[in-house]
């Protein structure tokens, strides 16, 4: 073996060109497959750093308010003992952390007490929390911080257990620091403090008790054995008995338990379908250039042909043979996968490019791990062996009579040889033809996802958080501040609109949903029980430039004195009362009827791609859970050049309370499209290396095939053929390639581009420009690269060409 090796060496130092060519195509192709298997680990199949047993990880998801959960029904579930070790809840926020007197916006989750316990992430300082240290409401105001706060706000002070700090103007004490490569369990979110779930109406300024209060996030670890098949059947059961036992609260309530990779929030579900989808894309990238190695080693096999005979006439074995073209192929893969690492240890760390949210703390850093090394080099070998096996046995295998007669330049090169190395450009030619037309579609549908109305108008619009209840207000008390701080925005100098909600449509975190109860409905079974809403105040669907059908806006009279209002969009409104006038109906929704003011166009909420659904607007002032809103300014110029001024004005009506993530609209909305953005940037990509490889393969065919029949352009020439005639020959040939390979990709896209739906907006599979445009594209480019070698053949001198043979 080892001679095998050193013979491998000394061949690839022979052909310098050749051996650069083909490690810089195998590092490309192999780069990129494990630059997305990285991101594909590191975000969607083991995406908690710094948390053990991730396999044996699960998530209970409900059917309502996007798959969260109560913790009533999460801990019925967790005292099936068999199915689960346990389970745990998280809620996020941003929360005003002030150490010596400066305060920063901290990301926090507040968290069971056996959070840490169930992850098993142990302290590099101090403790976790304590058993039952999550219960009384209010009391254990402790604090948990990462190792990357305890560095940047604290320069690793050794007495930082028990140290007192302000958290949303709520004193916490320090209790331990874990260790920085644990971010939380929101990912790709990095969290730097947690406290405990007594502590959440000072932290989140939320109440979340009781069975129906379903906005938990949570993560539940399986016993040993047990299947998630297995955990979604038990706990399925449960529902059942659940549904019966408390009617009011579970009725039509159904959970699933679903594998980490497939949480319902995170990057595991924003993620996961693009990197698949990318993934396989790379693998087509790298079977092209698979192809296109497997035909330059024909090339070079063929150039050894006479070598080869002299071997086995001289009695060297076939599988002799046979092995030391694989030991030269593996040799060549092992060089690509190598670059091929590199490559990705560069690629890996573009991801923020995508993934760059503002206003959002996130970790991007993947490291390429000892598990995506291993595929990787898994890959490496196994293209090793793909490419090398027509070489190897073509070359294995010649007619001994044939290559040892002096001449004959015919004989070495079969037609066998033409159809094998004809088929790999066909290969070639088809598979980028599909990732073509994929890359074509995405482009398409991007541009038609950022041309579409949303139902509202993002432009020259500022919005940003505030978080009034760590300042002393009160459901009592906040609508006076809401309402004398609108007054001061409004009459602000560029301001046209003023106003407040609970949440803006088409950002990432998702709205609420409650129940509601129309009497006379009755409810088809299976229907979502999900009932989508907002929380704003007058002047918001102006401010958005949301039009009404029918109705009026919320007022300042309409508050806790007046009767309980609401407006709802037309899919509601023709959802409980098709083809009527739904002005002064009511429905009841949180234990109170409201009676419908307005009705606004249906307009688009989480995602561009949704269908129309229910949704209701309530008024800030009767009596709804949202104590902290968001502020939205219309301005008449650059939205975020006012960031200064809404802050001064809010600050002279209470300069304790600070402002949270501002940002534009604009910037808000553009955080849809960043799975789009990625996928079609990276299938562009990939899209133009694999149409230049295609391009290198139809040539270096061409011009082999050229060199090969030199003696017989040159006797036609001879005999009177015109160099016209012998430039369409050739141009013919190599169309006739790419016409195959244009017909085998044109029918593996009619397939594939079907499972992309999910990523085209506004944009068929099917659509027929691109189908037929991009053929039109590839078949230039075949056009080109078979004129160079074409050019060729007409400028052979026939003398010269029958000589030289």
């Amino acid at each position: 073996m080892l001679q095998d090796l050193k013979y491998a060496f000394r061949q690839l130092a022979k052909s310098p060109l050749f051996t650069v060519v083909a490690v810089l195509s195998l590092a490309l192709g192999i780069g990129a497959n494990a630059t997305v298997l990285c991101w594909l680990r590191h975000l969607v199949s083991h995406p908690l750093p710094g948390v053990r047993d991730q396999e044996r990880l699960v998530v209970v998801a409900s059917n309502q308010g996007g798959g969260n959960v109560s913790t009533l029904d999460l801990q019925d579930f967790v005292d099936l003992s068999h199915v689960f070790v346990g389970a745990v809840v998280s809620q996020l926020t941003s929360a005003s952390l002030t150490v010596d007197q400066q305060q920063e916006w901290t990301e926090t989750q507040v968290v069971s007490a056996d959070f840490f316990t169930l992850l098993g992430v142990q302290p590099i300082r101090g403790r976790t929390f304590l058993p039952g240290e999550d219960r009384q409401p209010g009391g254990n105001p402790v604090l948990v911080i990462s190792e990357r706060l305890w560095r940047r706000r604290f320069a690793s002070a050794p007495d930082i257990v028990g140290r007192t700090v302000d958290l949303n103007r709520h004193a916490f004490t320090i209790v331990g620091v874990v260790p920085d490569t644990f971010h939380g369990t929101v990912p790709p979110l990095s969290f730097d403090a947690w406290a405990p779930r007594s502590m959440l109406w000072e932290v989140c300024n939320q109440r979340l008790d009781g069975r129906s209060a379903r906005g938990w996030h949570n993560i539940a670890r399986l016993q040993p054995g047990v299947s998630v098949a297995q955990a979604a059947a038990a706990v399925a059961s449960l529902d059942a008995q659940l549904a019966l036992s408390y009617p009011d609260t579970n009725r039509d309530i159904h959970h699933r338990v679903l594998p980490l990779s497939q949480c319902p929030w995170g990057a595991q579900a924003l993620m996961g379908p693009v990197l698949t989808l990318l993934l396989g894309v790379s693998a087509g990238v790298l079977l092209i250039v698979a192809a296109n190695v497997a035909n330059l080693l024909l090339a070079r096999a063929t150039a050894r042909q006479k070598e080869i005979a002299i071997r086995l006439a001289a009695g060297a074995s076939r599988a002799r043979l046979l092995r030391q073209f694989f030991t030269e192929s593996l040799l060549l893969a092992l060089l690509g996968g190598a670059f091929g690492v590199l490559f990705a240890s560069w690629a890996v760390d573009c991801l923020p490019h995508f993934l760059a949210i503002p206003a959002f703390n996130l970790y991007l850093e993947f490291p390429l791990d000892a598990t995506t090394l291993g595929l990787t080099l898994l890959l490496t070998l196994v293209t090793g062996l793909i490419f090398g096996l027509a070489p190897a046995l073509q070359a294995s295998r010649p007619d001994l009579n044939a290559v040892l007669k002096e001449g004959g330049r015919s004989s070495s090169a079969g037609a066998a040889h033409h159809r094998l190395r004809g088929a790999l450009v066909v290969v070639e030619i088809a598979l980028a033809l599909v990732l073509l037309i994929g890359a074509g579609l995405c482009l398409k549908g991007l541009d038609r996802a950022r041309r579409v109305d949303f139902g509202f108008v993002p432009d020259h619009v500022l919005t940003a958080g505030l978080q009034i209840g760590m300042n002393g207000y009160t459901p009592e008390t906040g609508p006076a501040f809401y309402r004398q701080t609108r007054a001061r925005l409004a009459a602000l100098p560029g301001v046209e609109e003023a106003a407040f909600a609970s949440w803006f449509p088409l950002g990432l975190a998702g709205c609420k949903g409650n129940g509601v109860r129309v009497d006379g409905y009755v409810r088809p079974p299976g229907e979502d029980t999900t009932y989508e809403y907002a929380i704003v105040s007058p002047r918001y669907f102006a401010a958005l430039r949301i039009p009404f059908v029918a109705g009026r806006d919320f007022t300042d009279q309409d508050d806790a004195s007046a009767p309980d209002v609401a407006i709802v969009n037309q899919a509601f409104a023709q959802h409980f009362w098709p083809g009527q006038d739904v002005l002064g109906r009511k429905f009841r929704c949180g234990g109170r009827w409201r009676t419908i003011i307005g009705v606004t166009p249906t307009g688009k909420y989480n995602r561009l791609s949704e269908a129309p659904h229910w949704f209701f607007y309530l008024p800030y002032q009767q009596g709804v859970p949202d104590l902290d809103l968001n502020i939205c300014l219309r301005t008449t110029g650059d939205a975020a050049a006012f960031g200064p001024a809404l802050r001064q004005a809010v600050s002279a009506i209470d300069p304790a309370v600070e402002l949270v993530k501002t940002r534009t609209l604009t910037v808000h909305v553009e955080s849809m499209f960043f799975t789009q953005r990625m996928a079609t940037t990276l299938l562009a990509t990939l899209g133009a290396v694999a149409l230049m490889l295609a391009a290198m393969g139809v040539y270096a065919v061409m011009a082999y095939s050229v060199s090969q029949r030199m003696q017989e352009f040159g006797v036609r020439m001879a005999l009177g053929a015109l160099p016209g005639t012998i430039l369409r020959q050739v141009l013919l040939q190599g169309l006739g390639l790419a016409a195959a390979g244009i017909a085998t990709g044109l029918t593996l896209a009619l397939a594939v581009t079907r499972l992309m739906a999910g990523f085209l907006y506004g944009v068929s599979p099917l659509d027929p420009v691109t189908f037929v445009g991009v053929p039109l594209l590839l078949t230039l480019v075949a056009l080109l690269a078979c004129l160079l070698p074409a050019r060729r053949a007409t400028r052979i001198n026939p003398v010269d060409a029958m000589r030289a043979e």
